[in-house]
């Protein structure tokens, strides 16, 4: 298989809510970056396979009624595959928001070793931040 199917493997499992599938294509040294942001549970760094299952995974499903990733393009370059897509996400108080969204991804041995998220951080904090007033 290549990077790019494990890669394509793992949204097709994150739509089916399969997390064990996306838990498995983990390496178990894992680093995942997100966005730095203050208001957001999972932001910044983790570290390890299960940290990410614990910090990210779990804190995604507490922080959005709705959030998918749709990925649009796929460019595999030997243990790199960048991802382009369109995200849908929604929180408790607002309209859902739809925004781009690029995943770079480095792989060894069919496993993501590494992973960055790069997103609209405005329309994220618009779907998970409170109502004005409240």
């Amino acid at each position: 298989m290549t990077n790019a199917e494990v890669v394509r493997n793992m949204y097709a499992a994150l739509f089916d809510g399969d997390f064990v599938a996306i838990y498995e294509a983990l390496d178990p040294d894992i680093e995942w970056a997100e966005p730095d942001l203050e208001f957001l549970p999972y932001s910044g760094l983790t570290r390890g396979r299960d940290q990410v299952a614990e910090k990210v995974f779990s804190k995604i499903g507490q922080t959005y009624e709705k959030l998918e990733f749709h990925p649009d393009e796929v460019y595999e370059s030997g243990e790199v595959v960048t991802v382009m897509g369109r995200a849908f996400a929604k929180g408790a108080h607002h309209p859902e928001e739809s925004f781009p969204f690029a995943h770079i991804m480095k792989l060894r041995d069919g496993r993501v070793y590494r992973f960055d998220h790069f997103v609209d951080t405005h329309k994220i904090a618009r779907t998970i931040a409170a109502p004005a007033g409240s």
